[in-house]
């Protein structure tokens, strides 16, 4: 029996490190194949709709992973701040390992697709309405009683904001302001 090919996945987080580093227009479809070490025939079985639907799905993936992060530091903190803390250092550990090269994963998409490409604007719409959606549900779990959507869009508009700095920087700094921005909010809640 044939073994089955990780093709599409090899794909996938190609995509998602390539679109991370150099944006979407700053990866040809040639050097996606070449780094995933897959055959392009397979590459237009998994996307028949070429390097935009690819892109769709790294963006996913992408989006699902960093809902995997904050879930995971969220689930046994005893405190908002605590769950916070874990996951932006997570999220700053990994982007300085990268040397400050691989930041937001749907960022460099969006900037580079969004409003052009109405699949990439959907996906990444979905994308940030579930980071917003699994932040406010961590924020409720907190605080009941607090708008916990706009709290998390306050965090939200601060992560991507230090994503960015960060990588001007080269500083963690940035993300340390994320969470005095969560901080000075949480005295408030």
């Amino acid at each position: 029996m044939p073994r089955p090919s990780d093709a599409k996945t090899r794909f996938i987080d190609t995509a998602v490190v390539l679109f991370q580093a150099h944006g979407y227009h700053g990866v040809g479809l040639t050097e996606i194949i070449a780094k995933a070490k897959a055959p392009k025939g397979s590459f237009y079985f998994h996307f028949p709709g070429g390097k935009e639907e690819l892109a769709e799905h790294a963006v996913r993936s992408a989006g699902g992973y960093i809902i995997h992060v904050l879930n995971k530091s969220f689930r046994d903190a005893p405190t908002f701040r605590a769950g916070a803390e874990l996951m932006i250092a997570r999220l700053y550990d990994s982007f300085e390992a990268s040397g400050w090269t691989l930041g937001c994963p749907i960022t460099s998409v969006l900037l580079d697709t969004t409003p052009k490409s109405e699949r990439l604007s959907l996906a990444i719409k979905e994308v940030m309405e579930g980071w917003i959606s699994s932040f406010a549900e961590q924020i409720a779990r907190f605080y009941p009683d607090k708008d916990a959507r706009a709290f998390a869009m306050k965090i939200l508009v601060s992560l991507e904001g230090a994503w960015i700095l960060a990588r001007m920087l080269r500083s963690r700094e940035p993300f340390d302001q994320v969470m005095n921005l969560i901080a000075e909010n949480e005295a408030a809640l």
